[in-house]
């Protein structure tokens, strides 16, 4: 009798990114799926932070129609499992300098696989690993394996940036998953993410830091204790602290 074993082999899928703008008083993110990112603005100061990927040294700015390049592993011959690779994004206050103030920025990040229709599947997106930098706060109540909400805990001002995403990693259990079918002839083990791809998807918006934890409530619809009315720094989520 033989042993078949079809080795994993897993495809990388480009990211998705949807950029949102915020008020004063209310958020409306937009959380369009490959669709033109909506916009709202205002006749008063506006909010507005974008995304930048660095692409073999120059910083890309991300839209919803320029996804996540993974630079570091398209250099590789082929996608390895476990291995870390970097990945650099960033958050930037690009609200115009004349209207533009301090932003409190929240991040959420969605990951998932596909299989080769590109449909989604039931497959554990926690082992898509993402290397985020710090200063940033995971708040696990608005979480799920498939969903990770961040805030940056300190204001990001006018024209200023902040570092998000450090590096990506495909967890080496993906090659424990296999599924044995044995008949008269030979035994072949497939491996159950043969094939998949891995899809993450970065929404990013922000809010003012003026009367800051009203704002971050009526925004975003947690509760926030700040060291200073304005432009302090988050120092609790729904009464747990961000440090």
């Amino acid at each position: 009798m033989r042993k078949l074993y079809k080795s994993p082999v897993l495809l990388l899928a480009l990211g998705i990114l949807v950029i949102g703008t915020s008020t004063a008083t209310a958020t409306r993110a937009a959380m369009v799926y490959q669709t033109a990112a909506e916009r709202v603005n205002f006749s008063t100061a506006i909010f507005s932070v974008n995304l930048m990927e660095n692409v073999d040294g120059e910083y890309v700015s991300l839209s919803d129609t320029q996804g996540l390049q993974f630079p570091e592993i398209q250099k590789d011959d082929s996608f390895k499992i476990g291995k870390r690779y970097e990945e650099d994004v960033k958050v930037v206050n690009n609200s115009n300098a004349d209207t533009g103030y301090s932003e409190y920025v929240r991040v959420v990040v969605r990951k998932s696989w596909s299989d080769e229709n590109g449909k989604n599947t039931n497959l554990d997106p926690s082992l898509i690993k993402l290397d985020i930098a710090d200063g940033w706060y995971l708040n696990d109540s608005e979480s799920t394996p498939e969903r990770a909400v961040y805030y940056m805990t300190s204001p990001l001002a006018c024209g200023n940036e902040a570092q998000f995403l450090e590096g990506i990693t495909v967890d080496n259990s993906v090659t424990s998953f296999v599924t044995t079918t044995e008949t008269e002839a030979s035994i072949v083990n497939e491996y159950t993410y043969n094939g998949e791809s891995v899809y993450i998807q970065l929404t990013a918006d922000a809010v003012q830091t003026h009367n800051s934890e009203d704002a971050i409530y009526a925004a975003w619809g947690v509760k926030a204790t700040c060291s200073a009315a304005d432009d302090g720094n988050i120092i609790t989520i729904d009464g747990k602290p961000t440090e």
